[in-house]
């Protein structure tokens, strides 16, 4: 039986180092992820807005709906891209791995909180909850992004990075405004589906 040895916070830091020198110049796996995701929630995002023009009583509802339906609508998304995603080796399959890693983290993380808000609105009957949903998925994709750049050594996903921060910042400053769910949706469009394209092109260019 083997035993697991301890690593020393300097340990962890070289074995990241060596992971973003790996990661240089890699090819990214994740690009359809992204845009369909970002189409599709930024399509959601679209149709909350529209219901939000026409405030009636169960307009709450209605927005928790479209979201409800746009996530389960991304599952079969996903199965379909695993299925018929590429097989790779050496650094790049390492390298995806991690992304990978961080992405589906992430996504269980964002799932939990969309459910974390349906009960505390039912708890507290009060739509308000949802307020700050926006800024923190803007936020926690910042997150995404920040790491996948780390890992991935690709310039590009820094300015992504920022854009997210800063779009999370400009949502919240923009909440209580009959345009938030348009904002937010043209975001999500802006730093998830089409940096998800672009990653596309840039694998492609290099198969």
């Amino acid at each position: 039986m083997e035993i697991p040895q301890k690593t020393s916070p300097s340990d962890d830091l070289a074995f990241l180092r060596a992971l973003a020198e790996a990661g240089r110049d890699v090819p990214l796996t994740c690009g359809p992820y992204f845009l369909a995701a970002g189409l599709v929630f930024g399509a959601a995002s679209f149709v909350a807005w529209g219901i939000s023009q026409a405030p009636t009583h169960f307009a709450a509802t209605a927005i928790q709906l479209v979201w409800m339906i746009a996530g389960l609508s991304y599952v079969p998304i996903v199965w379909v891209l695993n299925r018929r995603a590429d097989v790779v080796a050496g650094s790049t399959a390492t390298i995806n791995r991690a992304v990978s890693t961080i992405w589906t983290g992430l996504s269980w993380g964002i799932a939990t909180m969309f459910v974390c808000c349906m009960i505390l609105c039912w708890r507290y009957d009060s739509p308000m909850i949802w307020a700050a949903f926006p800024s923190t998925m803007l936020a926690l994709y910042g997150a995404g992004w920040g790491a996948t750049a780390f890992i991935s050594r690709q310039g590009w996903l820094k300015l992504v990075t920022a854009g997210s921060f800063l779009a999370a910042i400009a949502v919240a400053a923009a909440t209580g405004s009959s345009y938030t769910f348009l904002i937010y949706g043209v975001l999500l469009v802006v730093l998830i589906a089409i940096p998800g394209w672009v990653l596309i092109q840039r694998r492609t260019q290099t198969a």
